[in-house]
């Protein structure tokens, strides 16, 4: 297993998507961040150059980013099947080829948000007033927020697997994550069940993320997990059947 993940490792690194889209995510805050700076500095003012407000604009940009998740599984799980057929040919199981796409996709995502959360402290402390109980808050939230993006990753990861057309797999990703979250909301208000339901779904925190932790920080993680298992599971079920 450790030969197969030396070759995703080495096709994953070289995918221009991974860099172009932390390219993207760079430029983005970088441009909040300088236009927030030129406001304050025609507008003595102007309340919101600070680090709290840049952080809770991250905060409030996770939903996006959830969906956005896509580009990391497709850079090993979205080449042509033969490519999978090949690797099949070499003597690894099925399971070994899953298990070590997935590791290295999830390897690849999160070193790309380390660089992601130290390039948003890192600009938005060198053009704005500083606020150290501010940072603290803004690294926890993304901690506990971890866990609910892997569950995402693997999602994508359990579709991506079995389907071929990118716009498909994004739009089913949203009715698993996002629909039940809206049809708990419908119903919250007539059943005190679905009040809890949908505050143990994970677009729940992420459509939450800035506001006020409510909840203990170990439910993250629970959640998070939970719907990782399952998919990765579900995942892995179907991509044994699969025909290349």
């Amino acid at each position: 297993m450790l030969n197969l993940m030396k070759s995703e490792q080495y096709r994953f690194v070289r995918a221009k998507s991974y860099y172009y889209t932390g390219l993207i995510y760079i430029l983005l805050i970088a441009a909040a961040t300088i236009g927030l700076k030129v406001v304050a500095q025609s507008d003595s003012s102007f309340p919101y150059a600070n680090e709290q407000f840049i952080y809770l604009n991250v905060l409030s940009m996770m939903p996006v980013i959830f969906v956005l998740l896509f580009i990391f599984p497709l850079i090993l799980m979205g080449e042509d099947r033969s490519v999978l057929k090949n690797t099949v040919a070499y003597g690894y199981s099925r399971q070994t080829i899953y298990n070590g796409k997935l590791v290295i996709t999830l390897a690849g995502f999160i070193l790309f948000s380390l660089v992601l959360v130290a390039v948003s402290v890192l600009i938005a402390s060198t053009m704005v007033s500083k606020d150290e109980p501010t940072l603290a808050q803004y690294l926890s939230k993304l901690l506990n927020l971890l866990p609910v993006m892997t569950a995402g990753i693997t999602t994508y990861f359990c579709l991506a697997s079995i389907m071929k057309k990118n716009v498909r797999l994004v739009i089913m990703f949203q009715v698993i994550q996002f629909f039940p979250y809206f049809v708990l909301g419908y119903l919250q208000g007539r059943f005190s069940w679905a009040k809890w339901l949908r505050e143990h779904q994970p677009v729940y925190y992420l459509l939450n993320a800035y506001d006020e932790m409510t909840y203990p920080a170990w439910e993250t993680w629970a959640v998070g997990g939970s719907y990782t298992l399952v998919f990765y599971l579900l995942g892995l079920y179907l991509f044994t059947k699969e025909e290349f």
